[in-house]
């Protein structure tokens, strides 16, 4: 089968031939800036542009094989490479053409990347309850060799920007009563809860106004506040690429004494400070340059407020 790559310069993502044919396909992948929203619709629309940018030996550049043994032999997949690091994994989006069933997979070689979706894994066998999580159908470890993950599609588009503070709050409070396992423990002299630990609007979905969440690996203990702090901050680091500390503090400031007053707390500032301090050491450990210094000066300025 024919695999079509885009982008055509860092190849991470591969699409089947015929992937028009499956709305769900198109997705996959989902540009915030104007110049890749351009370029992601210019792709889709040039048959020319695509055919120029494929392969007919995917095999050689995708695990298909591997993937097959866990899959309906009717299947066909979508491929994003993810990431260069230590975290770095291949997840797939795949639809059953007898069935028109969708599923989704992790496919992770690398140690570190192996255990976080291991510890997905390990999540969301205790959060089928609730109906914002997608559905594990699979899981598979081969020590020193991969760690795989099988689940539902979650329905919906992709979320834009961020969720009313209505929705996130209802969500956190969800989360935060959640009485579970996990890999991730991260030990404070503050209050602690669960938490999904990368709680950012490219890890939800929204269908009929209901929020879906997925990418459930970085899920933990952590100290209160760090999924609202992520939500708030990690938006405005990557997306909007501002370090305006005091003006993103200020036009969420209802929202998050709400959200500490649920707990009775009155003072967030030293969970402010705890996230801070938590995220910068998480990033260097990823050596994720694009949020290192962002943290590092959030970290600074949280210390004189």
């Amino acid at each position: 089968m024919r695999y079509y790559y885009f982008n055509p310069i860092n190849k991470r993502f591969y699409f089947p031939e015929g992937f028009h044919n499956y709305p769900v396909f198109k997705t996959f992948y989902h540009p915030y800036k104007i110049s890749a929203k351009l370029i992601w619709k210019f792709w889709q629309t040039s048959e020319m542009l695509r055919t120029l940018f494929s392969t007919t030996q995917p095999e050689k550049i995708l695990p298909i094989e591997q993937i097959k043994q866990y899959i309906s032999p009717d299947s066909i997949m979508a491929f994003n490479l993810g990431t260069e690091g230590v975290e770095k994994k291949i997840t797939i989006l795949g639809v059953n053409t007898k069935t028109n069933n969708l599923f989704f997979i992790k496919y992770a070689t690398k140690p570190i990347a192996a255990r976080n979706v291991l510890n997905e894994s390990i999540v969301l066998q205790q959060l089928s309850h609730l109906p914002f999580v997608p559905k594990l159908q699979l899981s598979v470890r081969q020590e020193n060799c991969f760690t795989l993950i099988k689940t539902t599609v979650l329905q919906g588009a992709k979320m834009k920007q961020q969720p009313s503070d209505e929705q996130m709050l209802t969500i956190l409070f969800t989360l935060s009563a959640q009485q579970l396992k996990s890999n991730r423990e991260y030990d404070s002299d503050l209050r602690t809860c669960f938490a999904h630990g990368d709680f950012c609007p490219w890890n939800m979905l929204i269908n009929d106004g209901n929020i879906g969440i997925y990418d459930w690996e970085m899920a933990g203990q952590y100290p209160l506040g760090y999924d609202l702090f992520t939500c708030i901050f990690q938006f405005e680091f990557l997306v909007s690429e501002k370090l305006r500390f005091n003006q993103i503090l200020k036009e969420n400031a209802n929202l998050i004494q709400h959200y500490f007053s649920y707990f009775q707390i009155t003072n967030w500032k030293p969970y402010l400070h705890k996230f801070s301090e938590l995220k910068y050491l998480l990033e260097s450990e990823k050596h994720n340059d694009d949020l290192i210094d962002s943290y590092f000066q959030l970290e600074k300025y949280v210390a004189n407020l």
